[in-house]
């Protein structure tokens, strides 16, 4: 860099400033999910244009969990399979001029907005859970870590077949994954669109997308 500041995280990942900007926490938001038949519940987030939007995830029963940017807004969507109501956290990160703290450090970019103080919760230390490409990694990941994480939303696979009873027709459950937390310990694991298929489902075919989740210990954003 020409000029700046060259800040470190604990683990030695680097800020460069004015030249690179971390993104930052910008909102966190709870909210009940309903649990209607075919009821979608929603959380959105507005980002400033122009610059990137990531949420991490967690719910207290198993859901599907989807997200989509659309302009300068982003959208959970959180769909529960079973009839068990529950909660949905997300914890929106991105990158924005930050209020000035009361005290402390203050840093600004070329173009004189603010860009990083001692008060903004830096995203930083992501988890990565599997190997892409591996056949332990997309729809056949299932662990259990301690404390309170969240997901970045994502598809991991897909199961295929043809229902016979009441008239032969295609079936299909799309895999995502999930992270639900019970207690002092999150489960990062699967949930499917239309569940397991039941013994009327038969031909049937399962396309892992071998992909690995991405998950963020909370704790510290709270």
């Amino acid at each position: 860099m020409d000029w700046g500041a060259l800040l470190t995280t604990e683990n030695g990942a680097p800020f460069i400033t004015p030249q690179s900007i971390p993104l930052a926490l910008i909102s966190k938001k709870t909210v009940a999910i309903s649990s209607g038949p075919g009821a979608v519940t929603t959380i959105t987030q507005a980002f400033p244009a122009g610059r990137p939007v990531i949420p991490f995830v967690y719910t207290t029963v198993n859901c599907v969990v989807s997200y989509s940017v659309s302009g300068t807004t982003c959208t959970v969507s959180v769909r529960l399979p079973a009839a068990t109501g529950g909660t949905v956290t997300v914890y929106f990160f991105s990158i924005f001029p930050q209020p000035l703290p009361d005290w402390g450090i203050a840093i600004w970019d070329e173009q004189g907005v603010c860009i990083l103080t001692n008060e903004t919760r830096v995203l930083t230390d992501v988890t990565s859970i599997g190997t892409n490409g591996s056949d332990n990694a997309g729809f056949s990941i299932n662990t259990t870590l301690a404390g309170k994480y969240g997901i970045i939303p994502g598809m991991s696979g897909l199961a295929t077949g043809v229902i016979n009873s009441g008239g032969t027709r295609p079936w299909s459950s799309q895999y995502f994954f999930s992270a639900v937390l019970n207690g002092g310990v999150t489960n990062i694991g699967q949930a499917q669109t239309a569940g397991n298929p039941g013994s009327e489902v038969s031909n049937l075919a399962y396309h892992n997308m071998k992909n690995r989740v991405y998950a963020l210990n909370l704790v510290n954003y709270d």
